[in-house]
């Protein structure tokens, strides 16, 4: 900003703004060796400072002319005028530019267009400030509604990923959730919810928490997935039958049990991914097994799948932020390319090495970035577990 106004304003323009509660200098531009001199020089410096801290406090501009003040006040010598506005936004002085000139009187014009030149820039950090305030504030929830950090399970290797979409400006629905059941069980979810924001959120910690209580109490994977339902379409009380697409779910809620040779997996998938097995080989399974959105019918009746794992094998769980991110052309990602992500990872130290679930997250993400690039406009999460 102070670059943009010398010479064509003033040939010495400052910038003040204030910090934790103290006055800073945080710009200069000066045109020539008269207006450098006039920042060493005690009166015109003080002078100037005494004038930014009336400003910040009034919140209106202060001027100053040579030849009209009275009683020799204002910088000395060389100065020949000066002019301090504030940089206020939504009612809020936090800053001043201030033009002071060496050759001639700041005319009526000159402050005019200073005016406007602070009004923009007071404009245009705010607008930054938003912006930094608001993706912390999504960041912050993000975190909240996923796992500070995956438990450690005996014989199970664990790794996950979360991507926001975009810049992360919004809270997205992706999440997962890893936690110990009773009996030596663990319970695993991944699930999308729709929609972006608060009430993304909102519903996102209701899944969360409903599945961490009904899983305590009730021994079967099929029930839990119906108390999720349930505290869906029950959200929005006096709606029948269809609860209404801001409130549906996505999701694959699996129970983990160990045995002496390997792991066994009681799986529900309810209008999700489906979730893909990599067995020791590289060889790639879907299972597709059958199961509507939570949040849409009151009814909900399913049954499990079942699925072994052997030392080697992993069970991928994603979101569709992975299967359906596009190409420059508009190309979907898909389960096809994801199943060949998975079969031969590149990101392996050794080729005859077994992979680790981080491998394979670091396969799919690699895949996906090369074919769809950097940018994403939905969430990608993946949560992998592979038998140790």
């Amino acid at each position: 900003m102070a670059r943009l106004t010398v010479p064509t304003l003033a040939p010495l323009c400052l910038v003040h703004v204030v910090e934790d509660g103290r006055t800073r200098r945080i710009a200069v531009a000066a045109a020539g060796r008269a207006a450098e001199d006039l920042l060493t020089t005690p009166g015109t410096r003080d002078e100037v400072d005494r004038a930014v801290a009336r400003v910040l406090a009034a919140g209106t501009t202060e001027t100053y002319r040579a030849d009209a003040a009275p009683g020799g006040r204002g910088p000395q010598p060389g100065a020949t005028g000066y002019v301090c506005v504030p940089l206020t936004t939504r009612g809020r002085t936090f800053g001043v530019l201030t033009l002071l000139a060496t050759d001639r009187p700041l005319d009526g014009h000159v402050i005019a267009l200073a005016e406007e030149l602070a009004r923009r820039a007071a404009s245009s950090a705010d607008n930054a400030h938003q912006f930094t305030d608001r993706v912390r504030l999504a960041r912050d929830l993000q975190a909240g509604l996923l796992p500070p950090e995956l438990p450690r399970i005996p014989g199970v290797d664990l790794a996950a990923s979360y991507h926001p979409a975009g810049e992360g400006l919004d809270v997205g629905g992706d999440f997962y959730d890893v936690f110990p059941l009773a009996d030596d069980r663990w319970a695993l979810m991944i699930g999308d919810v729709c929609g972006r924001g608060a009430r993304a959120a909102t519903t996102t910690g209701m899944v969360r928490h409903t599945a961490r209580a009904a899983a305590r109490l009730l021994n079967d994977p099929a029930a839990v997935v119906a108390a999720i339902n349930d505290a869906l379409t029950e959200s929005t009380p006096g709606q029948d039958y269809f609860v209404g697409a801001d409130y549906f779910v996505s999701l694959v809620y699996g129970e983990l049990r160990r045995t002496a040779s390997h792991l066994t997996v009681d799986l529900m998938r309810a209008g999700h991914v489906p979730p893909l097995v990599r067995r020791g080989d590289g060889t790639v399974e879907e299972l597709a097994h059958p199961g509507g959105l939570l949040g849409i019918d009151r009814e909900f009746n399913d049954t499990p799948c079942r699925v072994h794992l052997y030392p080697g094998d992993s069970l991928v769980l994603v979101t569709d932020g992975i299967t359906e991110a596009r190409s420059a052309d508009g190309e979907f990602f898909d389960d096809d390319r994801l199943a060949a992500a998975l079969v031969a990872p590149r990101t392996l130290a050794a080729p005859t090495s077994s992979p680790t679930s981080a491998d394979l997250i670091d396969a799919v993400t690699a895949a996906v970035t090369a074919f769809a690039g950097d940018s994403t406009p939905d969430d990608q999460a993946a949560l992998v577990l592979t038998a140790a």
